[in-house]
C-alpha cells in the first residue's frame, strides 16, 4: 500500500511543531535539573586513601591511611583485615577526633583471628 491510500483511509495525522519543542523543553530541563541535583548530592566534606599495610605477625596487621576532614569534625571509620579467600579477618573502628590540621596520616593496628594478607578501610563517616 501507499501513502497516499492510508492517507485517504486513515486520514493525515498533523505534526504539532509547537508541542515537540514544549516537550523537548521539558526534557532537556528534566535532564539538567537532574544532573545538577546528583553532583550537588554528591559533595562529601571528607575523604580517605589506603596508603600502606604492614603484616607485624599472624595475627596482628597494621593500617595506614591518610584522612582529610574539617578541623572541627571528628571522623569514625571502620578497617578492615583481609585473608587470601577475602574474608575479613579482623576489623575495628577507629575514631579521628578534632584537630588543627585537615589532612592526616594514621597508622592503626588490628588484631586479626588468622594471618591477614592486606589491610584496608571499609568505610568512614563524620560524627
Amino acid at each position: 500500500m501507499n501513502q497516499e491510500i492510508l492517507s485517504t483511509r486513515y486520514g493525515v495525522k498533523q505534526s504539532n511543531p509547537k508541542r515537540l519543542r514544549i516537550f523537548g523543553a521539558a526534557g532537556i530541563t528534566a535532564l539538567v535539573l537532574g544532573t545538577a541535583y546528583f553532583a550537588l548530592g554528591n559533595n562529601q566534606q571528607f575523604s580517605y586513601e589506603d596508603v600502606g599495610y604492614r603484616v607485624v605477625g599472624d595475627y596482628r596487621l597494621e593500617v595506614d591511611i591518610e584522612i582529610t576532614k574539617p578541623t572541627d569534625r571528628t571522623l569514625v571509620c571502620s578497617v578492615q583485615a583481609l585473608n587470601n579467600q577475602f574474608a575479613v579477618v579482623g576489623w575495628k573502628e577507629f575514631e579521628f577526633e578534632s584537630s588543627e590540621f585537615m589532612t592526616l596520616r594514621h597508622t592503626v593496628t588490628l588484631n586479626t583471628t588468622e594471618q591477614a594478607v592486606t589491610g584496608l578501610v571499609d568505610e568512614c563517616r563524620l560524627r
